[in-house]
């Protein structure tokens, strides 16, 4: 996600580690996003910048799995560099799961009689 600052083709790269799920959601959103600026808008494009770029150095990951869906933990130098990623399996492939709100309905124009 740091390198799609100056190089797109990365963000359709994340956006290819994404899960399903959280590829629709995306998909939503750049439907909204392409209404609302009058041009077409990729979901990729709507992976907001340094949402994933790493906040620390990694120093230790470990992951605990439960079925299908799995936690990735890393840990940094400091206490406070600590994340959790959560993943599913989509067949033989692990995804990314983001956590995204639901969309919120946009304020509609009332018609006068």
């Amino acid at each position: 996600m740091d390198a799609s600052i100056t190089d797109p083709k990365k963000a359709k790269d994340a956006y290819a580690l994404l899960d399903k799920t959280t590829q629709d959601k995306l998909s939503k959103r750049a439907e909204r996003s392409s209404r609302i600026e009058g041009h077409r808008v990729e979901p990729y494009e709507v992976l907001a910048e340094g949402r994933f770029a790493l906040r620390f150095r990694l120093k230790h990951v470990t992951t605990a799995i439960s079925g299908n869906t799995a936690i990735v933990s890393v840990t940094g130098d400091e206490p406070m560099d600590v994340a959790n990623i959560k993943c599913v399996k989509e067949g033989t492939v692990w995804r990314v799961a983001l956590e995204l709100p639901e969309l919120m309905e946009l304020p509609h124009r009332v018609e006068s009689p």
